[in-house]
């Protein structure tokens, strides 16, 4: 299928490329994540961009085989109930198969979503059990995996190490278990062991070969069994290494401690609580699903049985837009705790990739002229049979994607259809944040204000504070720009980024300081006037060019380690890099205190307009 990529220069300027040394930016969003985005005109623009080119180079276009697979898409954020854009096709063909399913696929048309299944298994353990118990060993839960331990040998090669792997390693891939027990890579349950025979591999004795696997599976008892002639693939934690196996053991160790089997817990704790009627954890009936053949050939059938928490789930796109928003508005987590999940667990080999539970994460360049300027995916992929399914979220811009597919499928269709999303909304996002963020800070501040008393030896001096700052949205540069901040005539800018490295006067000069704010995520309401105040942090840098010996970076040091000088200056227990923003009941900024300074300024009516 060819690649699909999406022009939004209606939308989203040119900027002209900087030489000057980038800012550094603080990990995490680079702006507040924008808001009312069903109503925004950039966002209805690429919606009708989007019907346009699905609709000429997919579903109209025969060398897709579009003919022959359905899908349905939806593009979710955390601010809004409906999706920002969805779009369902159905097969042409469909009505050719015998099948039980639907004749038209809609938001409600549940599919297969194999792997994607992990998501909900994860969070169903932390909004049951926690992620407390990360650290504990499996062995302290599953007495039947302390046994298999017991009498295994001393091998390292042919043993896992099951005191070391812990119930957090289960559910990151970095248990170093193998793959799968019998249900995937067995080859005498894919082929005839003549035929295997034939192409090299050897006969083997009686009961050398798994007695259960995908046609029948294995009941617990067989699958602890089999467990116990598995070697590792790596001993924990040394390397991410995908392992079914290892999600099948956390949903029984969820089972342990909670008392509940694994179809009560995913009702209990996921599906009920966010009414996803369309979710299911063993087959629902065929009325509900897209079934592009047999019930057999197509897997709508088949049940996956005591591995159910790797990849039996079924659902729907509406449901799956329902589930991302819950995970980006920590409806069933505490928000620290959603915050922990969305991180990485471990590197991969390639540097724009890591692992996370049980997220494959990338990174995403926001643009070439915008160095340390990301954003990252949060993604599963599944498939299983005539069925494929991508989930993906971007946090920083509060954004998902939901993918469903089934029938003769393209090669990494799903994928296809996710690149040609983020392809077309990060930059089309991180446009609306800066036309939102200009809007609503960006301006002049002055008319200080003291917000304690002081004392002065001076008590004759009345002379008003010389005090005032300008916030600007820049095209290219993350964050808030501040700009001719000065202190009662003090240059704070200079100060500030001196004072933050510890420069010495007589270096000043040579000084090109720059002060960028950042969102923190704290905000708290203001219940005498129905205002709130949000709290940003500030990044002094001196983006001055560096020495050209010292080269970029090297072993031990980098070019962009901001995070490292977070609150290094602070008057009186107050950073002086917290700049707390006052906002009046109408949702429009009135005014923001430097907390170290302690002065509040007033913001003037007439905004700065951005350069572009």
């Amino acid at each position: 299928m060819r690649s699909i990529f999406i022009t939004l220069g209606a939308f989203i300027p040119h900027f002209l490329l900087s030489e000057a040394k980038a800012n550094c930016p603080l990990y995490g969003p680079l702006l507040p994540r924008p808001t009312n985005l069903l109503q925004d005109p950039a966002i209805k623009g690429v919606a009708a961009i989007l019907d346009d080119v699905f609709l000429k180079y997919i579903d109209n276009d025969t060398s897709t085989g579009s003919e022959r697979f359905s899908y349905a898409v939806e593009v979710f954020t955390g601010s809004e109930d409906k999706p920002l854009w969805s779009r369902y096709w159905t097969a042409p063909t469909l009505k050719e198969f015998n099948s039980s399913g639907v004749t038209k696929v809609d938001t409600n048309t549940v599919f297969r979503i194999g792997s994607v299944t992990k998501i909900f298994t994860v969070l169903t353990f932390l909004a049951t059990v926690g992620d407390g118990v990360w650290n504990d060993p499996i062995t302290k839960y599953l007495p039947e995996i302390e046994e298999i331990a017991s009498k295994a040998s001393d091998s390292p090669i042919f043993t896992p190490d099951w005191e070391s792997i812990t119930v957090g390693s289960l559910a990151s891939q970095m248990s170093g278990l193998i793959r799968d027990y019998a249900l995937l890579g067995e080859l005498s349950y894919q082929l005839n062991l003549t035929d295997l025979n034939r192409m090299g591999f050897p006969p083997l004795p009686n009961g050398s070969f798994p007695p259960c696997g995908t046609f029948p599976t294995c009941d617990r008892e067989q699958l602890y069994a089999g467990l116990g002639k598995l070697p590792p693939s790596f001993p924990p934690f040394t390397t991410p290494v995908y392992s079914d196996i290892g999600f099948v053991l956390l949903s029984y160790v969820a089972e342990r401690i909670t008392g509940k089997d694994f179809n009560s817990l995913v009702t209990d704790a996921v599906l009920t609580p966010l009414n996803l009627s369309r979710t299911f954890v063993e087959t629902p009936d065929d009325s509900f699903g897209i079934i592009p053949g047999t019930r057999r050939s197509t897997t709508w059938g088949y049940s996956l049985d005591q591995e159910s928490a790797t990849g039996n789930m079924y659902t729907s796109t509406g449901d799956l837009s329902s589930l991302g928003r819950a995970i980006l508005r920590s409806t069933l987590l505490k928000p620290a705790m959603t915050r922990r999940w969305l991180k990485p667990t471990s590197f991969s080999s390639d540097p724009m990739a890591a692992v996370g539970m049980p997220w494959g994460i990338r990174r995403i360049n926001l643009g070439k002229n915008q160095t340390y300027q990301f954003v990252h995916t949060f993604n599963k992929i599944g498939s299983l049979g005539s069925y494929s399914c991508l989930f993906a979220l971007i946090p920083e811009l509060d954004i998902g994607f939901a993918v469903l597919a089934a029938g003769v499928l393209p090669a990494g269709i799903a994928n296809a259809i996710a690149e040609s999303l983020s392809d077309t909304y990060i930059p089309t996002l991180s446009y609306v944040a800066r036309a939102q963020a200009n809007a609503t800070f960006a301006g002049d501040y002055g008319n200080p204000t003291l917000l304690y008393n002081t004392t002065t030896t001076d008590n004759n001096n009345t002379t008003p504070l010389n005090s005032s700052l300008t916030i600007t949205i820049d095209p290219t540069a993350p964050g808030l720009g501040v700009t001719n901040w000065f202190s009662n005539g003090t240059d704070m800018a200079l100060l500030a980024v001196a004072l933050t490295a510890n420069i010495s006067a007589e270096y000043f000069p040579q000084l090109k300081p720059s002060v960028r704010l950042y969102p923190t995520g704290l905000e708290e309401k203001v219940l005498s006037n129905g205002g709130k105040r949000v709290a940003f942090k500030a990044v002094f840098e001196d983006l001055s060019p560096p020495d050209s010996s010292s080269g970029s970076g090297g072993s031990f040091v980098t070019d962009c380690a901001t995070w490292v000088g977070v609150t290094a200056v602070v008057y009186g227990s107050r950073p002086l890099d917290l700049f707390v923003f006052e906002f009046g009941p109408d949702g429009r900024v009135v005014a923001v205190v430097n907390e170290g300074l302690r002065v509040r300024l007033e913001k003037k009516k007439k905004p700065v307009m951005p350069v572009v």
